[in-house]
This record gives structure tokens, C-alpha cells and sequence, in this order.
């Protein structure tokens, strides 16, 4: 693409609660707004609806200036695409667009989940050599949201920080402005390893989930994710599990944040165990599990959350026995396997990277590198 980019013309890729809360809140500040859909469904009802209709914190009707579901005509102009699809899509809809970018554009991934920033821009590399758009990740979603149905949005939650990266860190200083024009709570986090190994939600939600598996799959019974699904002794895998997490990040030099502290920073959550802590957080008095295993909590948790974290422990020597336990089972009861699929050293682009250089590459992309010799690259796959 030859043309310049606008940095009032915002491209949002994904039509999902995250997607309408975006369109919505980017809308209320002035910019022009285009959203993408795979599915016709969503974009249908959204040019029917002339916009997007939104309640909450946020009130009133929100026009799009395009609603689509070409790829290529929602990036057109955008200085920033905003992906809100699930993590799990990432790859693919790297491949889609990867054609149609242009290096000056900059790509959020809301949220990256485990190092989605790396497999975006190897997947980019890949399809579109030449082509170097600026990636970036946030640690998680912008907003407490739901889409009841296409066309309408709740916006019950705005987070008040939100660390986002970018691969390589140095292009932050361009990146950040443009999300600070959205919202003063994105904030800057080191590497992309930081918003990475900081993914909660992998520890969080794959393994209640699988192990309730009997009471998530009976008709009519409704269980609450956390204050039901998650007993003293799932409690204590999960810390197990944490802990394992924690242990990778900290091979890499990343000082990832424990479930408990974290649980006592964001909610205030008091308790001697950590399943005392969960069972006296407020905001999770009343979320309801899932009613099938097939959801987000599986498909997208553990290929793009377990998997990565599995395999960047097993490079360099960190044993994570009790998230494989998740993957396996996951692997065997979905009948898929995600530790294939999912987000591998290969898939990540790291397959040369040596381990003890892999913070430095995440900084300083390509250059980090520079004097590495092919026999040191060896020692370390």
C-alpha cells in the first residue's frame, strides 16, 4: 500500500464483546471507526443498526464509518488495528492480512495472551517478507464488557491499568501515544515477556474447568467458576501450576507476579490460601461457569496460554509438570491436540533464538543477535 495512514482511523478486527465495547469507546472520542467480522451475521445487524448501541459507563449510539467483512477495505488508511478477536485466531487472520499491510501501521493484539506479539510477527515474516508492522500486545481486554447481541454492547468495567508491549520494546515510544489517545490506562510494560508470562487467565480457567468437567457437561446445572469450580485441592494445582509459571518467566529473567499477589493487588482479595482468597473475592461471587467444554476457557487457554509456556520452560530446562497435566488432559477430552497447534518455539519464530538471549531479542529484536555464531545457535535448540 502506497498511501498514508490516518491516525484518526482506527480498524477494529473482531465483532465480539471486546470488538462492539472498542467501536463504541473509540467512536465517543472522535475517530473514525471500521470494524471487521469473518462471519456476515454481525456486520449485517451493525449496519442495520447504523452502529452500535451501547449502555453501561458508556451511553448513547456509536455510527461506524465501515463495517465489513473484507480484510482488505477495513485496513485501508488505519494507522492502528485493533485485533479483538480471540487469541487462537491470531495466527490465521496474521496470514489474512498480512497482504495488506503497511509497515507504518501498528497492530494491538487485545489481549496477546501468551506471547502472541511473536507469533503474529513470525506469521507476518512469513507471508509478507518484506513487510514490518509494528506488533504489540496488552496484558488483557481494555473493558468489562458483553455483547447481548450484534449491535448492542454493556460496558460495565473500564480497567484503571493496562500494561502493553511491543516486540521489539524500542517501538513503544511510537505505539503508546496512540493508545494513550483511546485511554490513559494503557501503560508501558518492559517486553512482551512481561504482558506474556502474566497471563492469568491460563492458570485461571483450563484446568476448573477440565476437572468439573462432569458437572459442566450435566443439563441443567449451573455452577459458579470459581466459587464452586474451584475446591482446596483444585486450589492448590492451580498453585502448583502458578508456581511452574512463575519459574519459566524467571529462567528468562521475567519476575512474573504470583496468582496470590496478584489477586490482593487488582482485588484486594484477603486470605491465608489462595483458595481463601478466591472464595472472598467479591467479583467472583457470581460468574457462572461455562456449560460446555467448548469454549474460550479450552480453545484458546491452552493452545495460546499452556502451550507457550510449556515450551519456553522445556527450551530451557524448566520442567512444568502440572500445566502439561491440563494440556494432555485437554488434549485427550477435546480430542484435538493443542500442543501441536498451538503456540510453539517453532510457531513463535524461536527456533534459532538461544534462551539466554531471548529477553534481549524481545528488546531489541534482530539486532540482539548481531555476532552469534551458527554453533551457538546449535548448542541451543
Amino acid at each position: 500500500m502506497s498511501h498514508l495512514v490516518d491516525e484518526t482511523c482506527i480498524s477494529i478486527l473482531g465483532a465480539g464483546n471486546g470488538g462492539h465495547a472498542f467501536a463504541a469507546f473509540v467512536k465517543d472520542r472522535g475517530f473514525r471507526v471500521k470494524i471487521w467480522n469473518r462471519s456476515n451475521q454481525k456486520i449485517k445487524a451493525i449496519k442495520k443498526n447504523r452502529g452500535i448501541t451501547s449502555q453501561g459507563l458508556l451511553e448513547g449510539h456509536f455510527s461506524v464509518d465501515l463495517a465489513t467483512t473484507s480484510i482488505k477495505d477495513v485496513l485501508k488508511d488505519s494507522k492502528l488495528i485493533m485485533v479483538v478477536t480471540s487469541a487462537d485466531a491470531h495466527k490465521e487472520l496474521a496470514m489474512k492480512i498480512s497482504r495488506y499491510l503497511n509497515k507504518d501501521q501498528v497492530i494491538v493484539l487485545n489481549p496477546g495472551r501468551t506471547c502472541g506479539a511473536l507469533e503474529v510477527n513470525h506469521t507476518i515474516r512469513d507471508y509478507c517478507g518484506s513487510c514490518k508492522p509494528q506488533i504489540a500486545e496488552a496484558q488483557s481486554l481494555l473493558f468489562v464488557a458483553r455483547s447481548p447481541q450484534p449491535a448492542f454492547v454493556t460496558i460495565a468495567g473500564v480497567k484503571s491499568k493496562l500494561p502493553v508491549a511491543t516486540f521489539p520494546s524500542t517501538n513503544l515510544q511510537e505505539c503508546l501515544p496512540l493508545l494513550k489517545n483511546i485511554n490513559d490506562s494503557f501503560c508501558e510494560a518492559e517486553t512482551v515477556l512481561h504482558t506474556s508470562f502474566n497471563n492469568i487467565g491460563s492458570i485461571f480457567h483450563p484446568a476448573p474447568l477440565l476437572l468439573n468437567a462432569a458437572r459442566c457437561e450435566s443439563e441443567g446445572v449451573t455452577y459458579r467458576h470459581y466459587i464452586d469450580g474451584i475446591t482446596p485441592t483444585i486450589a492448590e494445582f492451580l498453585e502448583k501450576m502458578d508456581q511452574e509459571r512463575v519459574k519459566v518467566a524467571s529462567a528468562y529473567g521475567i519476575p512474573a507476579i504470583s496468582l496470590n499477589k496478584w489477586l490482593k493487588i487488582v482485588y484486594g482479595s484477603k486470605g491465608k490460601t489462595l483458595y481463601e482468597k478466591i472464595q472472598r473475592t467479591e467479583q467472583y461471587s457470581n460468574v457462572e461457569a461455562p456449560s460446555t467444554l467448548n469454549c474460550r476457557y479450552i480453545f484458546e487457554d491452552v493452545p495460546t496460554g499452556l502451550v507457550p509456556i510449556s515450551n519456553l520452560g522445556a527450551a530451557i530446562g524448566v520442567t512444568t509438570p502440572h500445566i502439561d497435566v491440563i494440556i494432555n488432559l485437554a488434549n485427550c477430552m477435546m480430542k484435538t491436540n493443542y500442543s501441536e497447534t498451538g503456540r510453539t518455539i517453532d510457531s513463535m519464530g524461536l527456533t534459532n533464538i538461544p534462551t539466554h538471549l531471548l529477553k534481549d531479542y524481545v528488546t531489541f529484536g534482530e539486532e540482539a543477535l548481531l555476532g552469534i555464531s551458527e554453533e551457538e545457535v546449535v548448542l541451543e535448540e
